[in-house]
């Protein structure tokens, strides 16, 4: 039998915690580079960072927020968040669109 360590758990509970806050600091990112490359100013990257969240939360979150989402989802939108950034990228006028119409 396996005898529970707190450490461990402890350690567990800290890597999840910061893949949670890493995934929130990469849609951070992502949303003022594209802002910015839609050609509006940063100030509008509000819009887009709500339209990228809703994206993720759908797509790899299974609606959930990042704070009630399970580990390996978590996990799985962190390791998709290039993708998710190459992909919005390269539609012509999307954020435009986020940003004129919302999301």
């Amino acid at each position: 039998m396996k005898k529970h360590d707190p450490n461990n758990e402890r350690i567990k509970h800290r890597y999840f915690t910061w893949l949670r806050e890493a995934v929130k600091a990469g849609l951070l990112d992502m949303d003022e580079l594209l802002t910015v490359e839609g050609g509006y100013a940063a100030t509008f990257k509000h819009l887009v960072y709500s339209a990228l969240l809703h994206h993720v939360r759908a797509k790899f979150l299974n609606g959930s927020s990042l704070g009630l989402a399970d580990r390996a989802e978590v996990d799985f939108a962190w390791k998709m968040l290039r993708q998710v950034k190459a992909k919005v990228g390269a539609v012509p006028g999307l954020i435009a669109g986020v940003i004129e119409y919302g999301d």
